[in-house]
C-alpha cells in the first residue's frame, strides 16, 4: 500500500541512485547482503544503548532494501532467486532489529518493554509468512497497512526520537497483529470463493 503511494513519487530519485550503483558495479544481492550487515550492525548499537545513531544505520540498511529491486529491474537482473533471498533477508533484518531493543530493554531491567517488543517481533514474522504463504497458494494478498515499509518508518521514528519508542512500539505491536488478521481474513474470503 505504501510502496504503491509513495513509489511513484520517488521513482526518480531512486532510480539516480540505482545508476550510481551500477556504474560502481554493485548487484541488487550484494546490496540486499549489505542492508543485512547494516541491520546487524544497528541491532548491535541499540543493544548497546545507542538508539539515535542505531536509527541511522537501520535507515541505511532500509536504502539497501529499497535500491536492490530498483537496480535489478534497471539491470534487468529480476531473479526468482533475488526475490526469494530478499524475502529471506527481511526475515533476519527485523529479528536483529528487535532483538537489539530486546537487548536494551533487558539491560534497562524493562520486561514490560522486552514482551512489548517480542509481540511486535512475532506480529512482523506473522504478517511477512502470511503473505508469503498464500502467495505460495497463488493468492494475491497485499492487504492491511503495515507492510515491512511502514514498520521500519515506525521504527526508525522510535528510535530517532526516542520518546515516541514506547508509542512506536506499541503501534508496531497492535499493526502488524491486525495486519495479520486482515490477511488471514482475506485470504479465507479468497479460498471459500475458489476453494
Amino acid at each position: 500500500m505504501l510502496n504503491k503511494t509513495l513509489r511513484p513519487k520517488f521513482e526518480g530519485l531512486i532510480n539516480q541512485v540505482a545508476s550510481w550503483f551500477e556504474k560502481k558495479g554493485f548487484t541488487p544481492n550484494q546490496l540486499t547482503l549489505a542492508g543485512l550487515a547494516l541491520s546487524l550492525l544497528a541491532g548491535w548499537i541499540f543493544a548497546s544503548g545507542h538508539l539515535f545513531f542505531g536509527g541511522l544505520v537501520l535507515i541505511g540498511g532500509s536504502l539497501g532494501d529499497l535500491l536492490d529491486g530498483a537496480l535489478a529491474r534497471k539491470t534487468g537482473k529480476i531473479t526468482r532467486f533475488g526475490a526469494f533471498l530478499d524475502s529471506t533477508v527481511d526475515r533476519y533484518c527485523d529479528f536483529f532489529l528487535f532483538g537489539g531493543l530486546i537487548l536494551f530493554f533487558a539491560e534497562l531491567g524493562k520486561a514490560g518493554y522486552m514482551l512489548l517488543t517480542l509481540g511486535a517481533l512475532l506480529g512482523s514474522f506473522v504478517t511477512s509468512y502470511a503473505k508469503a504463504r498464500a502467495e505460495g497458494l497463488n493468492l494475491e494478498c497485499n492487504v492491511g497497512f503495515f507492510e515491512r515499509a511502514v514498520r521500519v518508518i515506525i521504527l526508525a521514528l522510535g528510535v530517532l526520537i526516542v520518546p515516541l519508542l514506547p508509542l512506536a512500539l506499541w503501534a508496531l505491536f497492535l499493526g502488524t497483529h491486525v495486519t495479520a488478521l486482515q490477511r488471514i481474513l482475506h485470504v479465507k474470503k479468497l479460498l471459500e470463493k475458489n476453494p
